[in-house]
């Protein structure tokens, strides 16, 4: 059986179970496109489950009307992004085949992912959070506006392992200085609860350099700005990563 590895592929296979992605007799069977690839992910156990939850009531992309897939061959640093909504029952390409930069030692299953290993981690995550240096709103989303003293710890004998902090701590990142903390997303890898040496940090940022990132995902910052305009919170946006076969 092979994996669905792209927003076409998964076309196809609702195809193939008589449904379509232009076509409202989803809603008339009351089957949501999105939750039939779900189901057929878990059925098959392509990949575990990461982030908030271990279990299909928890992922969040069973009620998911906005997605970006992320996806990439095994072992490879680079992949691609695709941006695709549900509008009036149909699903639209918003952004598709965006190159992206993964960690220098590519993606590996959320579960394995460890503090330092340099991999990005695969899986389904819910998108909540968007940091940045401006001052901004977007619909429905939390944004916290980062200030010279704002820092993320990734130290593991941390209190505040994996998270946002408003001050200064030993092992803590700055995150006033870099440019690829201007304005980035929040990959809800290891965060609620976050365990210690199961990794940290995991976002989608800006990455203008020619080499791998250390395990976060990196695009053109032209490219968030786009996300950011057409992201709604109330849609439940969610990231899915994936590796290919």
């Amino acid at each position: 059986m092979k994996s669905i590895n792209s927003p076409k592929s998964l076309a196809s296979w609702l195809h193939f179970l008589g449904l379509s992605l232009k076509s409202k007799q989803i809603q008339y069977h009351k089957i949501n496109c999105i939750t039939v690839l779900f189901s057929f992910l878990y059925f098959f156990s392509l990949f575990p489950l990461s982030g908030e939850g271990n279990s299909p009531s928890n992922s969040p992309l069973p009620d998911s009307e906005q997605i970006l897939f992320i996806t990439a061959k095994p072992g490879e640093t680079t992949g691609s992004l695709d941006f695709y909504a549900l509008t009036e029952g149909e699903w639209t390409p918003i952004l598709e085949k965006i190159p992206v930069r993964l960690g220098r030692s590519g993606l590996i299953n959320g579960v394995e992912k460890r503090e330092g290993d340099g991999h990005t981690p695969s899986g389904i995550f819910p998108l909540k959070r968007i940091v940045g240096k401006q001052k901004r709103q977007i619909r429905n989303l939390e944004y916290n506006e980062i200030r010279k003293n704002s820092h993320w710890s990734d130290s593991p004998s941390s209190k505040n392992y994996n998270q946002l902090i408003p001050y200064r701590e030993k092992g803590a990142v700055s995150l006033w200085d870099s440019y690829i903390y201007e304005l980035f997303f929040v990959i809800e890898h290891n965060t609620k609860p976050a365990v210690p040496g199961f990794g940290s940090m995991i976002f989608l940022h800006p990455w203008n350099e020619d080499k791998p990132t250390s395990g976060c995902v990196g695009v053109s910052k032209e490219i968030l700005e786009t996300i950011v305009s057409k992201l709604d919170g109330s849609k439940n946006p969610s990231f899915f990563i994936q590796i290919l076969d």
